[in-house]
């Protein structure tokens, strides 16, 4: 699987300054394959040590004095090679394992900063542990599920890819039909690698393909689950598990206007009302990977998250493909573009996910009066907001109320329609396929 990350990690390597880098994002993601792909094919050697499985023989190692010369040297010794500083790169993966493992990163990165250093684990952002972290000592960097770029290069579409980051004006229709029944396949399998794997491996028959992979998905569900008593230290996990299953009716009930923002009220039960009862859990969510959140944000001005509200917020899922297992989305149905208006609340979180994906994490959403704007972000300097339909009937009332009262420089649609542009009220429409293009190139690009 080619992952976009590996940029972002070359760029890290050829930094003066280098500090050891740790890789956070949720379980399954795809770390520990990306940084053994990365250190084979960027340094003269990898040595890779999984401190969780040989918990038994490193532990020692982590728990005498902190000096990379004595750790390294006695890694070497277990391993069997000798880790060269100036070439070779260090990797410390489950490192949560070993606490001291942590505290160790700011030796490295004080008298051996000439050696790469990687690390990564389950969890990163939970895990409970009584050693200092080494704030200002490490680097650190995010990695999701796979988007929609990744996905088609993960099942041999180079050639899709290459046609979509290159559109210059409106998309032929063939184009445009195929741009989109790939996307509906992504909207089933979501990110996760083993899931795109599973579905490349028999995409020759697209029944059996679907029925592996929700059944791969709700194992990976009931995985995640399982981590929440592991991880959750203080926090109670019957409360993160219940957090965690009512994002997808939250979900509903916002896009149906029911309910601009998530409710509190009775999701663990009738004895937890507010933010302040359930913000443990849901921080903890977030912080796992596993659940993104968007604050609401009535009057948007720079800096972007200022003004957000800290007890008002939306909970999307992290990966597409799981939030239509965790509902029971008939694949189907998906194909068909026929599941009523859970098509809405897909599409958003979709779009969600891959401005996560593109580094665009500080974002917040707005909600006048009447009106609401599903995404607003800061793009250099100027305030954009981002409005999501799933179909082709896009009258966009909340985002001409949004502009009238507040005069962006542009605003962008991801829909269902054609590429174009909208002069007289300054409004860019993108097919919601097209989020590559613009996550990618984060330009305008278009023929007026």
């Amino acid at each position: 699987m080619k992952r976009l990350i590996i940029n972002a990690l070359a760029q890290w390597k050829n930094k003066e300054n280098r500090k050891p880098l740790m890789l956070c994002g949720a379980r399954q993601v795809g770390k520990t394959y990306s940084i053994k792909q990365f250190g084979n094919t960027h340094f003269d050697h990898l040595h890779y040590f999984d401190l969780e499985d040989q918990k038994n023989v490193l532990f020692e190692i982590f728990n005498g004095p902190l000096d990379p010369k004595q750790i390294i040297d006695r890694l070497s010794f277990v391993s069997g090679k000798s880790i060269q500083p100036t070439n070779d790169v260090l990797v410390l993966d489950e490192i949560q394992a070993i606490p001291r493992a942590m505290t160790a990163l700011k030796y490295f990165n004080q008298n051996m900063n000439d050696l790469a250093v990687i690390v990564a684990g389950s969890n990163l952002g939970v895990a409970s542990n009584n050693e200092p972290f080494p704030v200002g000592k490490v680097e650190l960097m995010y990695m999701y599920p796979m988007n929609f770029e990744e996905f088609l290069l993960g099942i041999e579409q180079e050639l899709v890819l290459k046609q979509l980051l290159n559109i210059k004006g409106r998309v032929d229709g063939i184009f445009h039909q195929r741009f989109f029944d790939l996307l509906k396949i992504y909207f089933v399998t979501g990110g996760m690698p083993e899931v795109i794997l599973q579905y490349k491996n028999k995409s020759d028959a697209p029944l059996e393909a679907f029925n592996n992979v929700r059944n791969l998905q709700k194992q990976l569900i009931l995985h995640y689950e399982s981590d929440f008593s592991k991880y959750s230290g203080n926090t109670n996990s019957r409360h993160i598990n219940r957090v965690f299953q009512s994002i997808p009716l939250q979900l509903c009930t916002t896009m149906s206007k029911q309910s601009k923002k998530f409710k509190f009220k009775d999701v663990i039960s009738k004895g937890y009302r507010s933010y302040e009862d359930l913000a443990d859990p849901i921080e903890w969510l977030v912080r796992s990977g596993l659940a993104l959140k968007v604050n609401i944000c009535e009057h948007p001005s720079i800096p972007i998250m200022a003004r957000a509200k800290e007890n008002s917020l939306k909970l999307f899922l992290f990966d597409i493909g799981l939030l239509g297992a965790m509902v029971n989305l008939n694949p189907r149905n998906i194909m068909l573009y026929d599941y009523g208006s859970y098509k809405g609340y897909f599409a958003e979180n979709f779009i969600l996910q891959e401005l996560y994906s593109y580094g665009y994490n500080q974002i917040v959403t707005w909600s006048g009066r009447t009106s609401e704007i599903e995404f607003v972000l800061e793009i250099e300097g100027n305030i954009i907001p981002i409005e999501v339909k799933a179909g082709t009937n896009t009258k966009a009332k909340s985002l001409q109320a949004y502009m009238k009262k507040y005069d962006p420089i542009y605003a962008l649609k991801f829909t269902g329609n054609q590429l174009g542009f909208d002069n007289k009220n300054k409004i860019y429409n993108y097919p919601l396929y097209m989020v590559s293009y613009w996550g990618r190139t984060n330009r305008i690009n278009l023929n007026k």
